[in-house]
C-alpha cells in the first residue's frame, strides 16, 4: 500500500515537472536602431521648409524615442533646437555613406563587448533600454536619463565621423557598459572628482579588458596624451583646484569637446582620471575597483591627484577657492 502510493507521489512528481514550463533564457540584448528611420524621414522630406521638417521629424521620433529629440533635454529655445536638427539635414549628404555603414556594423560589434563584458562583471545586470541615433552631433555613446529612466544612447553620427574607419569599437563599447554597471554607486555624486573617477575608471577597464587596444580605441588620442605628460603636474593641479566644484563649466572644461582650459588639450579629464586609475589598480582586480563607493573612492583620487601635483595639494584638496594655476 505504502509503495503503491510513492508511487503514485513518484508519477505525479513528473508529470509535474514534465508540463513546468523551461527556465526562461536570458533576453538577448539588442539595440534600437532609429539611424534608419532618420535615413528614410530624411530622403523622403526633403522638399518640405527646413523648420517644417524639422517639426515633422520631431514628432515622428516622439513616437519612437519619446523625450530624447527635444528642445527640453537639450536645453536650448525652440526655434534654436529645431535649426540644429535642420542642420543636421543639410550634412548628411556628405556623411550618409559612412552612417550607414557604420550602424550596420555596430550591433553585431556591441553584442560581442556585452559577451566579453559579462565574463568579466558577470553580475552586472540588464542593460538599460538601448538605441542607435542619429544624435545630431551630440554624442558618440553615453548614459541619458530620459523620462524617469536611463538609457544608453549611441551616435552613428558622431561615430562616423570621429571614430577611425576600421578602428575596433570593444573598448569603446565596453567603457560604455562599465558606466551602466558602475553608475548607480555613484548616483548623485556632483563634484568634478566623481566624473573624474567614473571616466577614468571606465577607460581603465577597456584598456584593460583590451590589450593592444591603441590611443583612438580608447579615446585618449595620443596628442592629447603628450600634451599633458608633458606636464603633469599642471594638468593635475588644474584638475585638483576644480575637483569638489559642481560648477558645469568647470566639468565642461574637463570633459567635453570644444572646451578646455588653458594650456590643457579637450577632455584632458578623460586621460588624468585614467592615470589615477591606473595608479590606483595596481595590485588591484578590476571588480575590487568597481566595487568602491564614494566614500572609499574619494579620499583616494583626491590623494592621487595631490602626489601628481604635489605643490597644488599642499594647500588642501577641498579648498576649490585656490588660486588657478598659471598656465605656459
Amino acid at each position: 500500500m505504502i509503495r503503491s502510493l510513492l508511487l503514485g507521489l513518484a508519477a505525479i512528481a513528473a508529470l509535474t515537472a514534465s508540463a513546468a514550463p523551461a527556465a526562461a533564457k536570458p533576453a538577448k540584448p539588442a539595440i534600437v536602431d532609429l539611424t534608419t528611420d532618420y535615413t528614410r524621414f530624411y530622403h523622403a522630406s526633403r522638399k518640405q521648409p527646413r523648420l517644417a521638417q524639422a517639426a515633422a521629424f520631431k514628432r515622428l521620433m516622439a513616437r519612437k524615442f519619446p523625450g530624447f529629440y527635444t528642445e527640453t533635454r537639450f536645453g536650448a529655445p525652440a526655434a534654436e533646437y529645431d535649426e540644429i536638427v535642420a542642420k543636421s539635414f543639410d550634412a548628411f549628404p556628405k556623411i550618409e555613406a559612412r552612417f550607414t555603414a557604420r550602424a550596420a556594423a555596430l550591433g553585431p560589434a556591441f553584442a560581442a563587448a556585452i559577451s566579453d563584458f559579462h565574463r568579466t562583471f558577470p553580475e552586472a545586470g540588464a542593460l538599460p533600454p538601448t538605441y542607435l541615433v542619429h544624435s545630431l552631433g551630440e554624442m558618440d555613446g553615453g548614459t541619458r536619463e530620459i523620462g524617469g529612466r536611463t538609457v544608453l544612447v549611441f551616435g552613428a553620427d558622431v561615430i562616423a565621423r570621429v571614430h577611425r574607419e576600421g578602428a575596433n569599437e570593444r573598448p569603446f563599447f565596453e567603457h560604455e557598459l562599465f558606466h551602466t554597471y558602475h553608475e548607480p554607486r555613484f548616483a548623485g555624486c556632483k563634484p568634478v572628482w566623481c566624473a573624474l573617477w567614473e571616466e577614468g575608471l571606465a577607460t581603465y577597464v577597456a584598456d584593460q579588458l583590451n590589450p593592444g587596444a591603441t590611443e583612438d580605441e580608447l579615446l585618449l588620442p595620443m596628442a592629447m596624451r603628450q600634451q599633458i605628460d608633458a606636464n603633469r603636474a599642471m594638468a593635475a593641479c588644474a584638475v585638483l583646484q576644480r575637483a569638489m566644484s559642481e560648477d558645469p563649466h568647470d566639468y565642461s572644461a574637463l570633459f567635453n569637446g570644444g572646451r578646455n582650459l588653458p594650456g590643457l588639450p579637450e577632455r584632458a579629464g578623460y586621460y588624468v582620471g585614467y592615470l589615477i586609475a591606473q595608479r590606483l589598480g595596481e595590485g588591484l582586480s578590476l571588480q575590487e575597483l568597481a566595487r568602491w563607493d564614494q566614500a572609499t573612492a574619494r579620499p583616494r583620487v583626491l590623494a592621487e591627484l595631490g602626489k601628481l601635483a604635489p605643490d597644488c595639494a599642499a594647500a588642501g584638496p577641498d579648498r576649490v577657492v585656490l588660486p588657478r594655476p598659471k598656465f605656459r
